[in-house]
């Protein structure tokens, strides 16, 4: 019986682990996720003072959490809408329909459209869906329903063209729509970020688990958003090498809970 017990401790304990990891990354890159933080710190001081009979600090840090909670959730209803979106979207199958090759063809033919338009300056914003669905985004804009082909992606985003403002919406190996409106993000993690394009990259992934792609026409420079990290300036490589990566595989990783709780310093970029 005790060995039981102790079974079922040790389970209890891995299913909270494993869901306040998931929440924590749900939230991560948002006001919400160092709000949540602020919490944890402040529940350590309250079991301290509780522990070590500091009566009058433990009485006013349990008044903070009553308030808090209430508060937390006025304030931050987006963030908490985002976390439950994504914890219904199962996490250990691998989320794209589609086998390698038509996965490594795909990543190929974005790479090429986006570095021919880097070289000529053209600005380019284009989200890959991933588990959660883009519908609302897509029917801001124009319905394609077409192959991805390096030579379409060039044609939308060419000036001049009724389809290159906004952004494309990529679902498997299909276009789904051009033009439409990304949110812009209201980030405090990227102030020197003031393109449009830039912000709504960083936004639709902060909403989504979509991929993004950006393309200045400032600078002629590549760069990715994925789970509100930015990576700027990165090379054609590198971007085909990040969309191999996380378009091929998205299931759970034990490794990357524990990378996750034991970084002590920042936060790390999941870009690489």
């Amino acid at each position: 019986m005790e060995k039981l017990a102790i079974v079922r401790a040790i389970v209890e304990i891995g299913i909270l682990w494993y869901l306040f990891y998931r929440i924590m990354q749900f939230l991560e890159g948002t006001r919400a996720f160092y709000v949540i933080r602020g919490i944890v710190i402040l529940a350590v001081f309250f079991i301290l003072s509780n522990w070590l009979g500091l009566y009058t600090l433990n009485w006013l840090l349990s008044k903070v959490f009553g308030i808090s909670i209430l508060v937390f959730v006025i304030l931050f209803q987006p963030e908490l809408r985002q976390g439950l979106a994504r914890l219904g979207q199962s996490p250990f199958w691998g989320r794209f329909a589609l086998d390698r090759k038509e996965i490594e063809r795909v990543a190929r033919d974005i790479t090429i459209a986006v570095t021919r338009l880097a070289e000529k300056k053209i600005g380019a914003l284009i989200a890959i869906q991933k588990s959660i669905g883009l519908k609302g985004y897509s029917d801001s804009g124009i319905k394609l329903d077409a192959i991805v082909s390096p030579e379409l992606l060039e044609t939308i985003f060419y000036p001049g063209s009724p389809l290159h403002d906004g952004g494309v919406i990529i679902k498997e190996d299909r276009i789904v729509a051009s033009a439409c409106l990304f949110p812009l993000t209201d980030s405090e993690r990227h102030p020197d970020i003031r393109g449009t394009r830039h912000r709504a990259g960083i936004g639709i992934s902060e909403e989504t688990d979509a991929l993004c792609i950006i393309v200045s026409e400032e600078m002629g420079t590549i760069s990715w958003a994925i789970n509100g990290h930015l990576k700027m300036a990165v090379t054609p490589e590198e971007l085909y090498r990040f969309l191999i990566k996380n378009m091929a595989s998205d299931s759970f990783s034990w490794t990357d809970m524990f990378k996750f709780f034991f970084r002590f310093k920042g936060r790390r970029n999941e870009a690489k």
